[in-house]
């Protein structure tokens, strides 16, 4: 009976250090994950600011061109 309490606790010894180094790993997994998710959300954030000035860029241009081509709508008031 004492041996079997002794592999008991060893098993039990065992699984214990497992689940710490579970636990180790998913908590650098975690840092991991939410450090290239700041990365990769500052990048998207630069990407979209560029975009929406190019959009801007594009409406403004056209705009001076309709201007330019387009005569204007004479309606009777």
């Amino acid at each position: 009976m004492a041996e079997e309490w002794k592999r008991a606790e060893l098993l039990l010894e065992k699984i214990s250090s497992d689940v710490k180094a579970i636990a180790e790993g998913h908590s650098l997994l975690n840092r991991k994950i939410d450090e290239k998710f700041d990365s990769l959300s500052g990048e998207m954030n630069e990407r979209f600011d560029d975009l929406s000035s190019g959009v801007k860029d594009i409406s403004r241009d056209l705009k001076g061109h309709i201007r330019q081509t387009v005569p204007p709508a004479h309606v009777p008031v």
